[in-house]
This record gives C-alpha cells, structure tokens and sequence, in this order.
C-alpha cells in the first residue's frame, strides 16, 4: 500500500491529478486499469475502420476498409499517440493493394509519415489529440487533472458511474463505467474545423485480462454519427518505450507556403498537399479549394496578397467536401469571400455553421457572420467579362457525388482534385487504370474541352498527355 501510495503521488505531482480519497469511486476505476503506473501504452487489433470526412456525398457514410492489423501506441505524459494502420479499401471498387499509413500527434502538432517524408496535418492535431484523451486510461488521467464530476445512475436499469469534465477547454467527456469499474462508453466533444463541435460515441468491452494488463476486447467508434472504427483489440502491453518526436519543420513550418505561376493571372499555390490555384481576374480573385485548415488557408491568402496586392478575393472554388479539401472553406468565408460548390455540399455546410463552436472557434464563428454560397449543378461560369472560369461537375466518378472541375479555355489548363493524382516523374504507368482517372478523360471528351495541362490539388503540374498514358490511351492525332 504503501508502495502504491508513493506512485499515485508522484503520478500527482508529474500530471497535476486532483488526487481524491482512497476508495473513491474514481479511484477505484483507475485502480482497475493500473492508471498511476501506466505511463505509456500500446494495443494492437483489427477489424474495420472508415475514412472520417470522405464519404462519397454528405449524406453517405465514411468509406470502409477492412484493417488487417492497427497499432497504436499512446505516451500519457507528453500528449502523444501513433497509429500505424495495414488496410485495404472494403468498399467497391475496391482499387489498389494493401495500405500502410503512419500516423502520429505530440501536443498541438500532426503529422504523417510515408518512408522517410513526414507531411504536416495541423488540421488533424484536435482529432487525433481526443483520441488519447478518451483511450481508457486517458479518461481516468484527464478526470482527475480536470477536478471530474463523478455521480452515480441508473441507465436501463443498470447502476453506472457518470464521469464527466471537460480537459483544457478542449474535449468536453461524460463517462460511463459499470459496476465492475470498467468503462463502458464514453461521449465526447472536440473542435472540427469543418463540422464544429465534433460529437464522438466511444463503446469498450468486454475486457478481459491479457496477461496481467485488464483492456476492452472491442473498440466501436462513432463520429458525427457515422461508425468510424470497428476493432477487435488481440494484444496490448503496458509501458512500452516510447519516443514520439515532433520533426524539426513540422514543429518550426506546419503549414509551408509555396507559390508558381502557370500562366499570366494563375499561380499554383503549393507547400502541402492538398494544394490551392490562384485566378486574377480583372477587379478580384478566385481561390481554387483551401485545404488543411484556418492556419493553412491564413498563410495562403496571404500569400495571395503578396502576389495580387490589391485585389479582393471574391469566391473561393470548393470542388468537395471532403475534409482535407473543406477544412479552409470557413476561413474564406470569414473574410467575405463568397464559396462556390456543387449543390450536394450546400446543406452539409450550412448545418455546420448552425452547429455550436465551443471546444475551437474559428475565425467566422468569432465574427458571428452566416457563410455566403453560390451553389451548382452541372456546371457554371465565373466571368468579367475578359476572363472565364468554367466549373464543371466531374460526372458519373466515384470519388464524390458532386466532385468539381475548372477550366480556364484561353490557357487550355484544367484543375481538378483527387480524380488524378500525377505519378512521379519517370514513374511506371499502372497495370490497371484508376477509374477515376478513367472517368475524367471521359468527361473531358464529353465537355469538348481541349486540354494541355492538368493542375491538380494533389501531385504535381503534368501534361495532358500524362493523363492519357496512366489510362493506357494514345493522344488524339494534332489538328492540321
């Protein structure tokens, strides 16, 4: 006991616990899970899991895959997690092999790794940050750091525990644990910057010993809804060495800005993919997409005005709303700028400028103004009457329902997002063609447009031709 008593209080003094009365109903939840000793943790499962905010319409779910194996390694002391994820697309059609992703927070900074290149994700620090929060014995550190509520209730005639509080203002929790002191779900709430206050629905259970360590067997997870993860958990282990260090430009540049001009009045804003195109036109601007979140989509508009100085940007071109692509189209709004997107994202959008701003306001929720939308449906022209730019809705694609395209006709240039990634250079063509790949030459040869390059929001700057050769077709003889 008295060994014990030492730890917790070290635990206190490392963490800032709130440290209650021994036999607590608190304490004695944390004490089922060995909270004071265990520092780091790890768990390994498989099953299923769903892409948050990349389903093929508003309204539809996240897509699945299937998980052959998912680690993930939590460091309580320090605010870090990394997932490393093995998976195949489960939806049909299903395109491409096996998938490993690597994924990682420490704090206020995200980021991936794909071999030895790491790519910012800051517009993913809160998500990934509220998963360790609510990991089991996140939930039981966070409530004693943050003075929890803890009330007894009974919930379809079984007496729980209700634990709840909110952590650095940050993830609003309630708790539920049975009378076995396991917890049994957890609700929750962290700030989005596409949806706002993002619910999450937590299942764990049942639990079981795995040599010596007490964890839930089952992880069921549910965000704005829809079932984001569905994991059998087959092993887990308690302290393992842990070292999650954030690289030196993620921490120093998390949204890095570059900018290329294509043509006269039309830039490629780089720096991070997803990417953003600037237009000039004759009295304002037009932003392609504005990915990656507020900070990102700050650093581009201003790096707008260093290349237009005295232009407004008037409308900000979302081509989906995955969000990746969306997680900007707030920051434009706030500015004044109007936001063009197919009229299947419109009311996705809208409901999330009613929905509450509590846990991370951003700039339009601080300003109180409404989001101004100009929606389409097949296609539509921005013009002065000098310079057009044609958006087009991607017909019959996969990818997204209402997936948009632009065309700049004098330029013979075509911006499109997710529908062909460019291979890099010098690259293999593939065996089998993307057919989404596919399905944009299709709708090119149904718009009679005449294409020279691609600028695309992930990739890099290609010929036409490039397009042509990845889908296994030989360019159209030169006009005489």
């Amino acid at each position: 006991m008295l060994k014990k008593l030492v730890l917790m209080l070290v635990l206190a003094g490392i963490c800032g616990f709130r440290m209650p009365a021994w036999g607590s109903d608190l304490q004695q939840i944390a004490d089922a899970l060995d909270v004071s000793t265990t520092k780091t943790f790890q768990f390994t499962g498989n099953g299923s899991m769903f892409s948050l905010g990349q389903s093929t319409s508003p309204a539809a779910s996240w897509p699945r895959f299937f998980v052959k194996s998912m680690t993930r390694i939590y460091d309580f002391t320090t605010g870090a997690m990394r997932d490393e994820v093995v998976r195949m697309a489960a939806e049909s059609p299903a395109v491409g092999p096996e998938q490993q992703t690597i994924t990682m927070v420490n704090g206020e900074h995200a980021w991936n790794m794909a071999g030895k290149d790491t790519a910012p994700r800051l517009f993913e620090a809160n998500e990934r940050a509220h998963q360790i929060v609510i990991s089991p014995h996140g939930v039981l550190r966070a409530a004693f750091a943050n003075n929890a509520a803890v009330a007894k209730k009974t919930i379809e005639g079984r007496p729980m525990t209700l634990i709840s509080f909110t952590d650095r203002g940050k993830h609003k929790v309630v708790a539920y644990a049975n009378e076995q002191n396991a917890l049994e779900k957890v609700e929750s709430w962290y700030g989005h910057p596409v949806v706002g206050d993002m619910k999450v629905v937590t299942h764990y259970g049942p639990y079981r010993d795995f040599a010596g360590v007490k964890f839930p067997t089952k992880i069921i997870q549910y965000q704005d809804d829809k079932p984001t993860l569905d994991l059998t958990v087959t092993a887990v282990r308690a302290n393992p060495p842990v070292d999650i260090q954030i690289p030196a430009h993620v921490r120093s540049d998390p949204v890095p800005v570059k900018s290329e001009k294509v043509a006269d009045g039309l830039w490629y804003i780089t720096g991070i993919s997803a990417y953003s195109v600037l237009v000039e036109m004759k009295d304002y601007l037009i932003v392609v997409e504005a990915p990656h979140g507020e900070r990102r989509s700050m650093a581009v508009m201003a790096e707008v005005k260093k290349l237009v100085p005295n232009k407004p940007i008037k409308y900000l071109v979302n081509t989906h709303h995955h969000f990746d692509h969306a997680a900007g189209v707030r920051t434009y709004a706030a500015e004044g700028a109007t936001i063009v997107t197919h009229e299947v994202n419109r009311p996705y959008f809208e409901r999330a400028a009613l929905n509450s701003w509590s846990f991370d306001p951003d700039r339009l929720a601080k300003s109180k103004k409404k989001p101004v939308f100009q929606t389409m449906g097949d296609n539509m022209v921005l013009t002065d009457g000098a310079r057009s730019v044609e958006l087009y809705q991607v017909v019959g694609n996969t990818h997204h329902d209402g997936i948009v395209m632009a065309y700049l006709r004098k330029e013979k240039v075509l911006i499109e997002a997710d529908v062909f990634t460019p291979l890099a250079a010098g690259a293999e063509p593939p065996k089998v063609a993307n057919p989404q790949s596919v399905n944009l030459e299709a709708n090119v040869r149904r718009l009679g447009l005449e294409v020279d390059r691609i600028v695309p929001i992930h990739g890099r700057i290609v010929s036409y031709s490039d397009l042509l050769a990845v889908i296994g077709k030989k360019p159209a003889p030169a006009k005489k």
